[in-house]
């Protein structure tokens, strides 16, 4: 009777043991699963495209200032792939300013994706200036 009553205890004990599950995987917020998913706005044919379009639409004004930098311009991009929104966030000169502001509203990019829906993204857009003239030599031109 003793070994029948211990062997029942055991059984016992061993299914609530297998009732509990432990899991010590962390866990993700919503923000990390958020960026896990998200994809920027990307332009037709990547840096290489922006640079192109850069150099073919970029107007250097008459009166060239020797200056130096780097304009970088925050673009918004809404869910259809259009400019919504561009501003100047460093800049070099009021005339180059603007001259980049004109070329980056005038963009078309794939809109950015939230899983598979289109959504809003900002994507930084950098002229880099040498000598008052735009200037690319291995310079990246697209931060997100």
């Amino acid at each position: 009777m003793r070994q029948l009553i211990f062997l029942l205890l055991l059984m016992s004990a061993t299914s609530l043991r297998a009732q509990f599950h432990f899991d010590f995987s962390p866990r993700r917020t919503q923000e990390e699963q958020r960026r896990e998913t998200f994809t920027p706005p990307q332009f037709k044919g990547g840096e290489s495209g922006i640079i192109s379009y850069i150099k073919k639409k970029f107007e250097q004004p008459e009166e060239r200032e020797e200056r130096d930098g780097r304009i970088i311009v925050a673009v918004l991009v809404d869910a259809k792939g259009k400019v919504e929104q561009a501003q100047i966030v460093r800049s070099v000169s009021p005339t180059l300013d603007q001259e980049a502001l004109r070329v980056c509203k005038r963009m078309k990019f794939k809109p950015a994706k939230q899983g598979n829906k289109k959504v809003k993204g900002r994507i930084d857009i950098t002229f880099p200036i040498r000598r008052g003239r735009l200037s690319f030599n291995n310079l990246p031109t697209i931060d997100v």
